[in-house]
């Protein structure tokens, strides 16, 4: 189910696609990590273990799933210091870049938050360092400086889903 969500207010609205959210893997903690194609379509992952994962350790998990509910693919150059993302695949939508000069924008920029509830920060530390908490987001985004989408919680599409219903409902009678 494919949900547009808008990112802004007035006439300069951004809007973002959310493709699909799974859930990956097994365990007693539960991480997410949210992938913003410049094309403006979004997946949310949410990965669940047991023990310590890495930031980096959580694409291996995806990349390893095997139920067929989607494609999950990535390239990466790899450092003495770790790797930096240069490529995602996700289904049909793919995004590579290594942060061409003058601006640098066409990359994957690295976002976290240590809850749901916490904002987006900026990393500054790569995702072979990144030791995913219960609770923690990892947010990715293509090709803009900009924070991840706001992806609304499932209750909330609910909320919204029933007051467009009913918005869209005509009065009969007098």
């Amino acid at each position: 189910m494919a949900v547009v969500l808008p990112l802004g207010l007035g006439s300069s609205t951004v809007m973002a696609e959310l493709v699909d959210r799974f859930t990956v893997g097994t365990g007693d903690q539960t991480a997410s990590l949210q992938f913003d194609f410049l094309d403006g379509r979004t997946w949310v992952f949410d990965i669940e273990w047991t023990g310590t994962l890495t930031g980096r350790d959580a694409f291996d998990v995806l990349a390893a799933d095997t139920t067929g509910r989607f494609s999950f693919d990535f390239d990466v150059i790899t450092y003495s210091f770790g790797d930096f993302l240069v490529g995602v695949t996700i289904d049909d939508a793919t995004d590579f870049g290594t942060g061409t000069p003058p601006d640098y924008l066409d990359t994957w920029h690295y976002w976290t938050a240590n809850a749901a509830a916490d904002p987006w920060d900026q990393s500054f530390i790569g995702f072979n360092d990144r030791v995913l908490a219960d609770g923690a987001r990892d947010g990715w985004v293509f090709g803009t400086s900009a924070t991840p989408a706001t992806i609304p919680a499932p209750a909330t599409l609910t909320v919204l889903g029933m007051a467009l219903t009913g918005a869209c409902r005509r009065r009969r009678g007098g």
